[in-house]
């Protein structure tokens, strides 16, 4: 009981450390390869005190990511919504993917891990819930697209969603943040490609 009221405190600054400090980790070994013993060395603490906080790292894995993970589909649905063609709606949604990465590097650790394998229960499905909603509204754009012209209509929507997160999520294996472009870069780059295979044929 006490461990699952240390959890809830959210404002906990030692809350935040393990987050942190659990975030580190899993980026430096692996989630599969992290142990509770390596987060509590990060962190500075001994496994007792680490475990009054929290009893497994699937714990820590949720806690990291249900937050990114629901920001991202929140603000693809607000641009889904606005009153702009097929082809903005789609710039702009990945260009506030490149931002969310940005802003939350914990959706690296999402993204370089197999979700539907290392997490389960609730939380988790919360969080793959999530996530599928976020391929759906992203291929009902593309479908959109595709219907008015913007858009081929020979390939497959969720095909294409496929394709281009596929591009967008492989950066976690080679992005280098001190290197010479930005996320920023590479996003526009991607974000051109897409664009360049989506568009119809001239007639």
């Amino acid at each position: 009981m006490e461990r699952r009221q240390a959890i809830g405190r959210r404002s906990d600054a030692r809350w935040s450390e393990i987050l942190e400090g659990s975030a580190a980790a899993f980026a430096r070994h692996g989630y599969a390869q992290t142990t509770i013993e390596d987060i509590a060395e990060e962190v500075g603490l001994n496994r007792a005190t680490l475990y009054y906080y929290v009893g497994t790292k699937e714990e820590l894995l949720v806690a990291l990511l249900d937050g990114p993970i629901d920001t991202l589909r929140t603000r693809l649905e607000e641009v889904a919504q606005r009153p702009l063609p097929a082809r903005d709606k789609l710039v702009a949604a990945l260009r506030e993917y490149l931002r969310t990465m940005a802003e939350l590097p914990a959706l690296f650790i999402f993204l370089s891990e197999n979700i539907h394998r290392v997490m389960a229960g609730p939380e988790a499905d919360h969080i793959r819930a999530n996530a599928d909603r976020y391929g759906r509204v992203l291929a009902q754009i593309i479908s959109d697209g595709a219907a008015n012209g913007e858009f081929r209509s020979d390939i497959d929507a969720q095909t294409a969603v496929l394709g281009i997160i596929g591009m967008f999520n492989w950066m976690h294996r080679w992005f280098d943040p001190g290197g010479r472009k930005s996320l920023a870069d590479f996003g526009e780059d991607f974000i051109s490609l897409a664009l360049s295979a989506l568009a119809p044929a001239p007639r």
